[in-house]
């Protein structure tokens, strides 16, 4: 069995880009052998915590292979990520509230 394709990370706002309509924090996770975000967590200034995974966004029949509009390897070259421990992504997910952005439904 070898090694899973899937990693963490986590991406920081830059404070100068701060705004209570932006993340501060953001965490992905990431399946590099599928080119896809498969599950993120967002954090913001008013404590809110939000979640989106590509299962959320499927479950109403919608098709959506990742939860970012681009290639991953632009999307890890254009972000300043850390790479995080699998149990710190979970820890910050089990916060979350399902929040779908592709896809929402009121």
């Amino acid at each position: 069995m070898g090694a899973s394709p899937l990693r963490h990370y986590r991406a920081r706002m830059p404070e100068a880009d701060a705004s209570e309509d932006l993340p501060l924090v953001s965490y992905y996770e990431v399946d590099h052998d599928g080119d896809a975000v498969t599950r993120a967590v967002e954090i913001y200034p008013d404590g809110r915590i939000t979640r989106d995974s590509i299962a959320i966004e499927q479950r109403n029949g919608d098709h959506c292979p990742s939860l970012i509009d681009m290639a991953l390897a632009g999307f890890i070259a254009a972000a300043p990520l850390e790479e995080i421990e699998r149990e710190t992504f979970e820890a910050r997910w089990a916060e979350g509230a399902d929040t779908p952005f592709w896809f929402p439904r009121r």
